[in-house]
């Protein structure tokens, strides 16, 4: 008997580790075919590789593994890239998000914890954008998750005046972003806004600090910080800013926003770029970049180091959006858990992985999670 039931337990022992390896093979397929994709979509030129260059390149990698297939993504950032020594420690997109992020990231719970009605859950000492309703699978909530009735729901919307729906899980570059202010928009349009899908977070639209809305007044401009948890220590890999411009309300790069680097101090560098590689000095409302002095920059690193701990189980490598209030104190509008796009960090700020770059690469290829 017991070791019948030794062999069943060892049954389903193997069978779940096939699954388990089958469904990960799976999600690095389908993760490389998004990022191919997006890459496709968004490349308008490439500046060809100097034989000299290709070959250093897939010399550098050689240890790791083959980057022939990817060497037309080296030759979108030499386009760009003032240090050419530095390309070939450039990280590939596909590269990035189908062996690197998923190596420092669960997929499966990334899509459990990744839900903006649980943010007020996990982050509940954190200073946010105060939630007015929430719906949660077709149910309403108010903020302190009481369960309310679709007039309650709109009543505490028309109340707040100025209130932004985010589609709770799910969401990407900005899509199914909606604005409303109750003292001029229909409460029909609210309604059926509300109404169009199952999970929905709704909260009271935040003022920024003086310092962000001088760039682009119409749109919340966020900073963006990818952090990496690893022996312990959390590194700032990156951080940029995104800037709405030509009077949209959202920053997101992919819905035709810009982006630009944050030195350490807090200043931005000298050029913002869009998704497909162009750069300005300027913004397009007129507000040059170089040297010009985010507020309240320093506190959201500090803000991350804090955080990080907290999503260790599910990611070690995540992405931080934050806005600055009028106080000059950061403001979490969103985490992604995972698929943090590479491609406007390693444009505005080099090599994605930095000083860190052949320790992780090495992690990644040569040592099993």
């Amino acid at each position: 008997m017991i070791l019948k039931s030794t062999i069943a337990a060892l049954r389903i022992k193997l069978r779940d580790r096939f699954i388990r390896f089958y469904t990960d093979d799976l999600v690095q397929i389908s993760r490389r075919r998004q990022a191919n994709k997006v890459f496709k979509r968004n490349l308008p030129y490439l500046q060809p590789l100097q034989p000299d260059q290709k070959q250093e390149i897939l010399s550098f990698w050689e240890p790791y593994r083959k980057v022939n297939k990817e060497l037309d993504y080296f030759a979108f950032y030499n386009a760009n890239c003032s240090d050419k020594s530095q390309l070939k420690y450039y990280i590939p997109d596909v590269i990035f998000h189908s062996e690197i992020d998923r190596y420092f990231t669960d997929a499966r719970r990334c899509d459990l914890l990744d839900d903006k009605n649980l943010y007020d859950l996990y982050f509940y000492d954190v200073n946010r954008p105060r939630t007015v309703i929430r719906r949660i699978n077709g149910e309403f909530f108010d903020g302190d998750y009481q369960r309310i009735t679709l007039d309650q729901a709109l009543k505490l919307c028309i109340e707040a005046q100025q209130v932004v729906s985010k589609e709770a899980m799910l969401s990407l570059g900005g899509h199914g972003v909606h604005f409303f202010d109750m003292t001029q928009d229909s409460v029909e349009e609210l309604k059926k806004c509300l109404t169009r899908t199952d999970n929905i977070n709704v909260q009271q639209v935040i003022t920024q600090h003086e310092s962000l809305s001088k760039i682009h007044d119409k749109s919340i401009n966020t900073i963006r910080i990818m952090s990496l948890f690893l022996d312990g220590k959390v590194t700032i890999l990156s951080s940029v800013l995104r800037m709405g411009r030509d009077g949209s309300r959202v920053d997101n790069a992919c819905s035709g926003g810009i982006v630009c680097g944050i030195n350490d101090d807090g200043t931005l560098k000298e050029f913002a770029f869009n998704t497909r590689g162009v750069h300005w000095d300027h913004h397009p409302q007129g507000l040059k970049f170089k040297g010009y002095k985010i507020a309240g920059y320093e506190r959201c690193c500090e803000m991350v180091e804090k955080l990080s701990g907290r999503l260790y189980t599910a990611s070690q490598l995540v992405s931080w959006d934050f806005a600055v209030g009028e106080d000059g104190e950061p403001i979490l509008i969103e985490v992604n858990f995972t698929w943090g796009e590479i491609d406007f960090h390693q444009l505005c700020n080099g090599p994605i992985l930095g000083d860190l770059t052949e320790e992780v690469l090495s992690r990644v290829y040569h040592q099993s999670k």
